[in-house]
């Protein structure tokens, strides 16, 4: 009987491998993400793997292992003490219910004005505050940082410097 088993990829080789498996009429799932990320100073569209270095394959454990196994893109498929465990049907089930066309889309999440916050991308990242309004413009928002203490040094020429 077929089971679905999580198989691990070498590094960046998700879509061939699941690729190769469909070629050899094994059902293979790597699901996609698409998030923003926050690169070189912007936030931008990235669709990338859900799982990296895993995918999702559904094979008869003896008939088509070896088939799975040494298939191009495939690192080793994932065992507990050498016994390969079957994933429950419903998980991937669930997976693929949250998919269209093979990406997963994280929703905007919406703040309460008041609600704690951390930064977790960006200049700021590590810093918490309270969410305080959205602002014009796209994915721009208002925060009060909370206690932020900040002492800077420089050094600048005398001749700038003038006496209060």
């Amino acid at each position: 009987m077929k089971n679905w088993y999580v198989v691990t990829t070498k590094p960046k080789n998700e879509e061939r491998a699941a690729v190769n498996l469909l070629a050899g009429n094994i059902e293979a799932l790597a699901p996609k993400i698409k998030l923003r990320k926050y690169k070189e100073g912007k936030f931008v569209q990235v669709v990338e793997p859900m799982f990296p270095g895993y995918i999702f394959v559904k094979f008869h454990p003896v008939d088509e292992f070896r088939l799975v196994k040494y298939t191009r893109g495939i690192r080793a498929i994932v065992n507990f003490n050498g016994r390969i465990i079957p994933l429950q049907e419903n998980l991937i089930q669930f997976i693929k219910n949250n998919l269209e066309n093979g990406v997963a889309t994280i929703q905007k999440k919406e703040f309460q004005k008041g609600e704690k916050i951390v930064i977790q991308e960006g200049p700021f990242k590590g810093f918490s505050g309270i969410f305080e309004k959205e602002l014009d413009g796209r994915e721009r928002v208002a925060i009060l940082l909370d206690g932020v203490d900040y002492c800077a040094r420089m050094e600048i020429d005398r001749a700038l410097v003038v006496s209060s």
